[in-house]
C-alpha cells in the first residue's frame, strides 16, 4: 500500500496512454490550442491575440492576471516563464508538485510575448503528441489534469493544468480584452 500511495502522489509523465478523443471537453481544448491557437503564425484558422484585443503590455498584463486568477491557487506559486539557463532549476522545483496542483515551466524567449510562449508550448505539445490526460480523485471530486511537454534538443516546457483551467482560459482569451476585468 505504501508504494501505491507514493505512486499516486506523482504525475504520470509519458504519452503512451490513450486520450479521450470523443470527450467534448477534450475536443474543445484540442481545437482551441491546436487549430485556433491565438499565437501569431501558428494557425490559419485562428484569431490571434491582437485580433481579440490582446496587444500591448497593459492588455497582456491583464490577460496574465485573469489566466492565473482563474486557475488553482497552486499555479500562482508555480508559474515560471524562463530563459533557457533557468529551465533546469525550475523543472527541479516543480518535481515536488503533486496531483491535482498545477504548474507552468516554459521557455519564454523565441516568442514575442510570454503569453505567446505559453500558448505555443501547449499548442506544440498537442501537435507533437507530447501530452497526457489523467483523472484524479480530489476530496470526492473527479479532476482531469493535462500534462504538456515540449522537447526539441532540450526540455523547453513542462506544464500541468486542470481541465477546468484550460476551459476557463479559452473563454478568457476568446472574450477579448476588457479593462474592467
Amino acid at each position: 500500500m505504501g508504494d501505491d500511495m507514493a505512486k499516486a502522489k506523482k504525475y504520470y509523465k509519458k504519452y503512451d496512454k490513450s486520450y479521450p478523443i470523443t470527450d467534448k471537453k477534450f475536443q474543445k481544448i484540442l481545437a482551441f490550442f491546436l487549430f485556433e491557437c491565438p499565437t501569431p503564425g501558428t494557425s490559419q484558422r485562428a484569431k490571434d491575440f491582437s485580433q481579440l484585443g490582446w496587444s500591448g503590455s497593459p492588455q497582456f498584463s491583464n490577460l496574465k492576471k485573469r489566466l492565473i486568477g482563474s486557475a488553482s491557487s497552486s499555479l500562482r506559486s508555480n508559474y515560471y516563464p524562463c530563459k533557457k539557463d533557468d529551465l533546469p532549476e525550475k523543472f527541479r522545483i516543480v518535481e515536488s508538485v503533486s496531483p491535482v496542483d498545477e504548474y507552468c515551466v516554459f521557455l519564454k524567449n523565441g516568442e514575442k510575448t510570454v503569453m505567446h510562449s505559453l500558448f505555443s508550448a501547449i499548442r506544440n505539445a498537442f501537435a507533437h503528441g507530447s501530452f497526457a490526460v489523467q483523472s484524479f480523485n480530489d476530496n470526492g471530486s473527479k479532476v482531469k489534469v493535462y500534462f504538456f511537454c515540449n522537447y526539441h534538443d532540450y526540455l523547453k516546457a513542462e506544464i500541468i493544468l486542470q481541465e477546468s483551467t484550460l476551459l476557463k482560459w479559452i473563454e478568457i482569451v476568446k472574450s477579448g480584452y476588457d479593462p474592467t476585468k
